[in-house]
């Protein structure tokens, strides 16, 4: 979907929280392959925190309306720059079965082709956020942004082995365990068939329990 029509530049834009609370409005600026800057020449900006999510309207009479979703890279007075940027439909498809997990697994190291380096022994971590499109565990090994992982877990009966790449990282002070956030390289095929059922029954489970906590 990106990068934006170039045509879009100068277009009328609209940045909200995920609630739906207005943040600002602008013009857009600049766009690249994954990241959208916003400018305002009138009024001097609000300022909003690093990673935060929110939507944005891009409002152009001759191309159409848009709506993206993204997180805030940089904030000023005179810009806000938005990154990982993604249509809202696409952000939408990729969280919706995403849940909360205390999952055992193990992670081995993959070269540039995906092959496994078997020569290093499996790590184990602990997977803490499971969706269709990627994970996030915490473990006390070192890894890098783009380091390439196969991820074995276990899926009722099967053991089952996914490809990812590292996106994000976060350090945690004073922790022994940091945490790396991944998205799969692949989404598709009888193991993503199986994540599908497993997360729609967990899915489904903490929504029953939350109802019953309401009671």
């Amino acid at each position: 979907m990106l990068p934006l029509p170039e045509n879009y530049l100068r277009s009328p834009c609209e940045v909200k929280a995920m609630d739906n609370k207005p943040i600002l409005t602008g013009y857009l600026d600049g766009t690249s392959d994954n990241e959208i800057q916003i400018v305002n020449k009138s009024d001097p900006l609000p300022v909003v925190h690093c990673n935060t999510t929110v939507r944005i309207s891009i409002f152009n009479s001759t191309l159409g309306f848009r709506v993206l979703v993204g997180k805030v890279y940089l904030s000023t007075p005179v810009f806000i720059r938005i990154s990982d940027v993604q249509s809202e439909a696409d952000y939408e498809k990729r969280n919706f079965f995403r849940v909360r997990v205390d999952l055992a697994a193990e992670v081995l190291p993959e070269d540039d082709r995906g092959n496994v380096r078997r020569e290093e022994p499996p790590v184990p971590v602990k997977i803490r956020d499971l969706s269709l499109s990627g994970l996030y565990f915490k473990s006390a090994i070192k890894l890098e942004t783009g380091d390439r992982l196969s991820v074995r877990l276990k899926l009722y009966d099967s053991v089952v082995s996914i490809s990812c790449k590292i996106v994000r990282k976060l350090v945690v002070e004073r922790a022994q365990e940091d945490g790396y956030g991944c998205e799969f390289l692949q989404n598709s095929g009888p193991t993503f068939d199986l994540l599908c059922k497993y997360l729609f029954e967990c899915q489904r489970e903490q929504i029953r329990m939350m109802k019953e906590s309401q009671l």
